[in-house]
This record gives C-alpha cells, structure tokens and sequence, in this order.
C-alpha cells in the first residue's frame, strides 16, 4: 500500500490498515452488532487472519470502532469485491460507516479499480444495510431468492467509482 496513507477525519475518526491487536476489536464487534451468525464471524475472522485480503479498520478516539475487508475480485481486470463492513452498534449512525466506505473507494482508485462489488441479505433486518449501501451510491444489480437459506435472498450492488 504504498503512497496511502491512514487518514483522519471528521469526529476524530482515523482509518488505517489493521494491525494485529485490532484483530480482537474486530471479533467482539462482529459479534455485539448482532447481524452475523456464528459461521459468518468464523468466516469473517478467517479472512482478515488470512493475509490475503486488504482490511482497513476505523478508529473514533482511539478505539476501533468499525472495520472493512476488499479484495480484487478474481478473473476480473479492474473489479473489487467488499466482502465485509462492520461497524460497531455504539458508533453507528455517527459517520464511521461512511467515512470507512468512502476511504475504501478512494483506495481502489488508488489501485486502478473501477468498480466496487458487493453482496448482502434481502432479509428485512437488512433494510437498513441496503439503504446504507443505496445513499453511498451503490445501484443493485440482482437478486438470488433463497440464496443463503429459504427466505434469505442475496441482494448484489455494484458502484463505478
């Protein structure tokens, strides 16, 4: 990652590649935001234990509070895939969300990346999430029903950046 630097924002928020005492952070928001099964934290971990993918975490005053895991999406030239965003329920609906969104795409364009891929549940729990990704400009592109289990759809957006 060279030439990106960590960032500050607005409302003391800071964005930076993980480090590995973050990794703790991480786990216990995974769990407290309440949105993922235990297979999905498992997986979740298991990604940002691998190396293989790029994970930014965001800081409010010192403690994190949010994190992102990209990758480039296989087989494709300039398309990237957001596998994970998380952002902890006590810092929700303050910016951190946002910020660490926005922070990821300037960084795909800092790599060249055109587009941004993502995946998440057509479940009602999930509205907000989608509304979330729909404000940041993320257009959906299809829908699966059934996807990840009966009455669970997996809902794709995608973003030219």
């Amino acid at each position: 990652m060279a030439g990106f630097h960590p960032q500050a924002g607005r409302m003391g928020l800071t964005i930076r590649p993980l480090q590995a005492p973050d990794r703790e952070a991480v786990a216990g928001m995974l769990v407290d935001c309440g949105a993922f099964s235990g297979e999905e934290v498992r997986v979740a971990l298991e990604m940002v234990d691998s190396g293989d993918y790029t994970v930014f975490v965001v800081e409010q005053d010192g403690a994190v509070c949010g994190y992102s895991c990209i990758g480039r999406t296989p087989l494709t030239l300039t398309t990237w895939h957001l596998y994970w965003i998380c952002i902890h329920p006590r810092a929700q609906r303050r910016g951190a969300g946002m910020a660490l969104q926005q922070y990821v795409e300037e960084f795909i364009r800092s790599q060249k990346g055109e587009r941004l891929v993502l995946e998440t549940s057509g479940r009602a729990d999930y509205e907000r999430t989608r509304r979330f990704y729909e404000r940041a400009g993320y257009q959906q592109a299809g829908r699966i029903p059934g996807f990840y289990k009966a009455g669970d759809d997996c809902v794709f957006y995608f973003k030219l950046l």
